[in-house]
């Protein structure tokens, strides 16, 4: 993967890189701590399988070392239904359409929580031609 790459060879040997990635499961839409529906993350995961697979790959090429690992919730809080369907208008994932209209009559605050993963990477060696 490119981006791996370059970001590989953007640090010297023994830096450090950190690596952050949304994982399955989907992410979920809370109404206060009551999930209300699932969004679709097919698109996003595909993406970050990929990345994910470059850096094992790297690891077990010895390029890069896995010093750490953190899977953890990210919550995005938004203040109405309308303004969260509107920042997933245009996004790889999609919010399911017989939920939008309910969404859009959600005049309270609403939540997106999707799990991720951070790695802190250390770079062993700089790959030729990688």
């Amino acid at each position: 993967m490119n981006v791996l790459r370059n970001m590989v060879a953007a640090v010297r040997p023994s830096g450090l890189v950190l690596d952050l990635q949304v994982i399955r499961p989907d992410p979920v839409i809370e109404s206060g701590e009551t999930p209300i529906f699932e969004i679709w993350g097919e698109p996003l995961f595909l993406t970050a399988d990929a990345a994910s697979a470059a850096v094992k790959d790297a690891i077990a090429r010895n390029r890069l070392a896995q010093e750490a690992v953190d899977d953890h919730d990210v919550r995005t809080q938004y203040p109405t239904g309308p303004d969260l369907v509107d920042d997933f208008a245009d996004k790889k994932r999609r919010i399911p359409q017989d939920a939008i209209p309910q969404l859009l009559a959600a005049s309270g605050p609403l939540t997106v929580r999707e799990r991720c993963r951070l790695r802190r990477l250390r770079v062993l060696q700089h790959g030729r031609n990688e």
